[in-house]
Order: C-alpha cells, then structure tokens, then sequence
C-alpha cells in the first residue's frame, strides 16, 4: 500500500518554490487581513504560514529574532531601555527585548489571530506577551504611531512583506512617524525581504529610510527556511550606526562576530542599494 505524502510548498516564482513535507496541518484560518497556516514539518518543526509564505519554523525561528533586535541593541550609542515592536504577534521579538534586558516593551500587532495562533501552536514565542514588561496592542501600528506620545529607544517593523497591509510599512511617510518616535539617538529596524528574490522591497525599505534618517545601513543574516535562505534588515538613525562596544552576550546564532560581518554585503547588494 502506497503511503500518501502532504507536503506545503512557497512559490517563489513560476519556476521555483521550497517544499516542506509534513505530517499533518493543524489550523488553516482567514482572517480579516489574511490566512494563516500552521503545518506539523518532519524537519523544521511546527511552521508558521501567512498568505502562502513562511513566517517561521521552530527549528530556525532564533535566527530571525536574534537577528531584528540584537543587532540594534549592540548597536545603539547607549544602553536600550524601551523598544515599539511593529508586528511581531509571534511573541518571538519581545522575548529576545526580554532576555536582553528592556525594561518596556511594546508590541502593536495588526491581527489578533496571529497572537492566538502563537499562543496556542508556539508558546515558547507567545509566552513574552506575560510578561508585565510587554504591552500587547492589537491594532494597525501606522496608526498607532500617528497618535504616539511616547518615545522609544529602538523601533523594529517585524511585517510580513511589502504587500497587503504591510505596505504601508516601507514607505517614507511611515518613517517620518517612526522618526517622531524614537529617542534622541533612537534606532529603527525593519525586515527587508530577500535581496536575490526580493530586490524591490529591500530598495523600497532602503531609499525610504534615507529620506528620512541621516544614516541608513543594511544587514543580513542566513535564514534556511526564507527565500533563497539569504534575508536583509534595513537599520535608520540619525546617530552614527557604530557597535557600543559592550560586551556581547552571544545566544544560538548571534554573536560578536555576527555582530561585525552582518554588515558586509555581497557586492550585488551593494549595486542595489546604491543604483
């Protein structure tokens, strides 16, 4: 007897997708924004799915975490005390703010079913929303900002990508609102998507930040399981981006090594960014 083998594919492209094969799906739901997955994989663990993309997996998810808040950590002119996090219903980014040390953390995140799908399939992430250190706001974080009166010591867009109701997210007049927001030598961060699949939300994240912030930079990190397994952070401010010089608490893919070379683009990025 033939067994019959499910499997959940990303399509990249008309030609290309990666695969996961998987022992069973365990929720599909729309919501007002978008349809969220989770599938049990044979090798990554329980996976995260928004609208047909890998969000996260258990087995590679650290990398992604560590990667959107140390980075701005360590890389802020003084000690970080508060962070906004965009996004992020996961819980994952406030958990690393929370390991880190922050002492106020909050996170506007746009579909309340996000933060009950994490809470329910990944409670190791969704658990930071305990903490009394973490703010759970459930609304559109554009908004949010608009009518903001606090400020903040780092900013991070943890979105999904730039279509849908992540767009608005790239754009200069979002940054503009971030600006207002951040402490005097604030940092934001936002994901930017793929630079070999995804050139153009890079580009949209990159020249947007340079209207508004006087220093602009990009940093990647190797993710298996998003496309092409390579990914970009775009990192604003208008204080120099320059390491403290604290020393550097590792965790499992971050360290300061990391710290130093995520930095050091391809030369392909380069003519990207710079074209």
């Amino acid at each position: 007897m033939r067994l019959i083998e499910n499997w959940f594919s990303e399509r990249y492209s008309e030609n290309l997708q990666l695969s996961f094969r998987v022992m069973d799906q365990l929720l599909s739901v729309k919501t007002d924004f978008q349809r969220i997955d989770v599938f049990e994989t044979y090798d990554f663990g329980k996976l995260l799915s928004i609208d047909g993309t890998v969000q996260l997996t258990e087995k590679d998810e650290f990398v992604y975490h560590e990667m959107i808040t140390r980075v701005p950590y360590f890389m802020a002119s003084r000690k970080p005390r508060s962070a906004l996090i965009i996004g992020g219903g996961d819980g994952g980014a406030a958990r690393e703010f929370l390991k880190l040390g922050l002492e106020r953390i909050t996170n506007v995140e746009i579909d309340s079913q996000v933060v009950e799908v994490s809470r329910k399939f990944f409670p190791s992430l969704a658990s930071s929303f305990s903490d009394s250190r973490v703010t759970l706001i459930i609304g559109d974080g554009a908004e949010f900002l608009k009518e903001n009166r606090d400020k903040f010591d780092i900013i991070i867009v943890d979105s999904t990508d730039p279509v849908g109701p992540a767009e608005v997210l790239f754009h200069k007049e979002f940054y503009n609102s971030v600006k207002k927001a951040l402490s005097k030598d604030g940092i934001i961060v936002t994901q930017s998507g793929s630079p070999f699949y995804q050139p153009n939300g890079l580009k949209l994240a990159y020249n947007g930040m340079k209207e508004v912030f006087r220093n602009v930079s990009v940093y990647t990190a190797f993710i298996p399981t998003y496309p092409s397994g390579f990914w970009s952070f775009t990192m604003g401010s208008d204080s120099p981006l320059s390491a403290r010089g604290d020393e550097v608490d590792p965790g499992k893919y971050f360290n300061a090594r990391v710290l130093e070379g995520a930095f050091s683009l391809p030369q392909f990025v380069y003519e990207l960014i710079s074209g």
